[in-house]
């Protein structure tokens, strides 16, 4: 009745939902790592501009 859709890895079968859940959380890291190093680049830039 259900139909899992499954990427085929090699000899590995991977279904939908666990790439989904992967591609999510390192989305997520990538995003939260871009976000971090931008606001240190801007207050090492604005730390110059103070002095």
């Amino acid at each position: 009745m259900y139909y899992f859709i499954s990427i085929q890895l090699g000899e590995v079968e991977v279904s939908n939902l666990t790439l989904g859940v992967l591609i999510f959380f390192s989305s997520f890291t990538f995003l939260a790592v871009g976000v971090s190093s931008f606001k240190l680049y801007k207050s090492l830039i604005n730390s110059d501009n103070n002095d």
